[in-house]
């Protein structure tokens, strides 16, 4: 009779406490609903407590990957080997073995459908080389993005080993990393599938994002669990030509993140509107001196209209924040861009429209100009 060795009992352990659910009453939800183009935050819960991502962490995976095929670094039929580490990766996988290579797509899918680990090493070590230069990578890209509370350590989102830092990030990063991705038709063709087949002879894995069935709307994105960062998911869904997404973290129900991220999103849809916030030709604010010209000030226009999603209940909230000189000098052909309005709501850009003049401006009088060195007088014509 033959008994498991010591290693494989530690490694079966904490993948044991790693599924095993937290306490209900220990872990409230934190999250975050947006409208995917500005990045409006229509809801929102405790959006920068900061706490483990768990997979959700693999989307700056294929955010990476993806944007990586775009500037030709690699190729989606590139060819991946498979290391005796990848292998022995813990937690969902594929079960790659040792000395297989698989095509990149082949196990961009798997990453992305079924979250699994082994592909995720695959993929880290055969790009990136090792996990440090993989790890200053993602660092970089969430700078870039602005997510200020993050910090990725992981290649797959599992529990760290001992003396190994743990992944941290809040909803509000993760809506923003979710932001960057629904962009992408590659990533979203492959978080909207239901299932796939890795092998031939393989059972079909099908998606952790059940509400891919729940919401026909739904098209992606990512589902992470882990006993230290509770139920979490970063959920999109497109109605009517809007996006919105929805983060949530640290639910303590497997089911209740779906209900919660629906909730979210079907909420945001009920509640928004397309508003004309701008429309073209139409003159905006007050009128700019001109400095020594003809007319004394003119009206400063929208050059085409601009619409933006605003919440039904929140139209009278808007602001505009102009950018612009205190004054012009001329000669100006009318329709010159002379600065930027900003569109705002309790503070938050929502869009920005370029600001130009109504009318040509002309000198009133006479003016000596220096022109490449040369001196010229110029005036009305």
């Amino acid at each position: 009779m033959s008994f498991p060795r010591p290693h494989m009992l530690i490694t079966l352990l904490l993948f044991i406490l790693a599924i095993t659910p937290v306490n209900a009453e220990d872990m409230t939800p934190s999250y975050i609903c947006i409208e995917a183009e500005s990045g409006l935050v229509l809801q929102a819960q405790n959006p920068d407590q900061v706490r483990p991502p768990a997979s959700m962490l693999k989307l700056m995976m294929m955010l990476l990957i993806d944007e990586g095929i775009d500037s030709g670094q690699w190729t989606y039929d590139q060819q991946i080997p498979v290391s005796l580490h990848a292998e022995r990766m813990g937690g969902t996988q594929v079960y790659l073995k040792y000395g297989e290579t698989w095509p990149l797509y082949d196990l961009m899918q798997a990453l992305t459908i079924a979250s699994a680990n082994d592909a995720a090493m695959a993929i880290v070590e055969a790009l990136w080389k090792d996990e440090a230069t993989y790890r200053q990578t993602m660092y970089k890209r969430s700078q870039e993005l602005g997510m200020k509370n993050t910090r990725f350590y992981s290649v797959h989102g599992l529990p760290p080993d001992p003396g190994e830092d743990p992944d941290k990030t809040t909803a509000r990063d993760m809506a923003l990393l979710a932001q960057a991705c629904v962009n992408r038709p590659r990533i979203m063709a492959m978080a909207g599938q239901k299932e796939f087949q890795f092998r031939p002879e393989d059972p079909i894995k099908y998606s952790t994002n059940k509400l891919l069935w729940r919401m026909p709307d739904c098209d992606g994105l990512k589902t992470g669990y882990i006993r230290a960062a509770g139920f979490c998911i970063a959920a999109t869904a497109k109605r009517n030509g809007i996006r919105l997404i929805s983060v949530v973290m640290g639910s303590p129900s497997k089911y209740g993140r779906f209900n919660l991220a629906q909730d979210l999103m079907d909420d945001g849809f009920n509640n928004l509107q397309r508003v004309k916030v701008a429309k073209a030709n139409t003159p905006f604010g007050t009128q700019l001196p001109v400095l020594d010209g003809l007319p004394e000030t003119v009206a400063l226009i929208a050059q085409q209209d601009l619409e933006l999603l605003i919440p039904t209940n929140k139209i009278d909230a808007l602001t505009y924040q102009p950018t612009f000189p205190s004054h012009l000098e001329p000669p100006l052909k009318a329709g010159t861009t002379i600065g930027t309005i900003q569109v705002q709501l309790h503070g938050q850009p929502l869009g920005t429209f370029p600001a130009t003049i109504a009318q040509d401006l002309k000198f009133n009088g006479w003016k000596l100009r220096l022109n490449n060195g040369t001196a010229r007088w110029e005036g009305l014509e």
